[in-house]
Formats: C-alpha cells, structure tokens, sequence
C-alpha cells in the first residue's frame, strides 16, 4: 500500500472517531429536527456533497491555488485549503450548534488536502459523502 492509499484509509476511517467524539462531548449536531425520509437521505449523502465540492474544492480552492502563494503549506495543510475550509465551515455556521462547527472544520480541511494533493474532485466528495454519512449515523443515534 503506497503512502497516499494509507492517507486515503486513514482520512476514511477517522470519521466516525471525529463524529463519536463530537456527539459525546457536544451534543445534538442540529438545531431544527432532521427528516429521516429517503429523499433527505439522498440529498444528504449525495447530492450536496457533489455540489459543495463543485463549488468549493472545484471553484474556490482551484482559483486560490492559482496564485503560487497560496498553494504554501504549514502542517502540510495549503493556504488555499485553509481559506476554502474556513467559508465553508462559516457557511454551514447558521445550521449547526456549538462546538458541532468545528466537526465541519475538520472534515473540510481533511477534503481540502485530498483536493490540493490529487487535483481530481472524487476523493473531496467521496470523502464528504462518508463524513456526512457519519453524521446522519450519529445522529439517528440521538
């Protein structure tokens, strides 16, 4: 296994540690009820992580990268990365409670370094759809 499958695997199985932790210690992720219908699940899992990595990663992260400066790494994380992580993480600001913010940081800069590494949008939304199916996991739990 070469050393970007082991990140791959590890970006992929950290999520359910992320979002466990998180539920434990922050509590319910969401402040209006979430609808469990099929429809929703969908939209969840599959449509809004291709559109927000369109956007995000495929957009605003790929202009940022085109200033040299930008694609600079401190803790192996880009400067285009971190500024693209950090609106989207203020995006989803109005819908979460608490500390359930930085559980969004987290997987988008783990989306971001997929992106910034690979320049393909898969392993972004891939990995978007399994964070997000993580927390409709956790969150049935409740």
């Amino acid at each position: 296994m070469n050393y970007n499958n082991k990140l791959l695997w590890a970006a992929i199985l950290v999520a359910p540690a992320i979002t466990l932790t998180f539920w434990l210690f922050a509590g319910t992720p969401y402040e209006p009820p979430l609808p469990t219908q099929t429809r929703t699940l969908l939209l969840v899992i599959l449509l809004v992580p291709l559109c927000e990595e369109i956007v995000f990663r495929g957009l605003l992260q790929n202009e940022l990268a085109s200033y040299e400066r930008l694609r600079q790494t401190v803790l192996g994380i880009s400067w285009d990365n971190l500024i693209t992580s950090t609106f989207f993480t203020l995006v989803h600001v109005p819908y979460f409670s608490n500390a359930w913010v930085l559980l969004i940081q987290i997987p988008a800069l783990i989306t971001g370094f997929f992106y910034s590494r690979h320049r393909r949008l898969i392993y972004p939304i891939m990995l978007h759809a399994w964070y997000n199916t993580n927390g409709l996991v956790a969150y049935s739990l409740l």
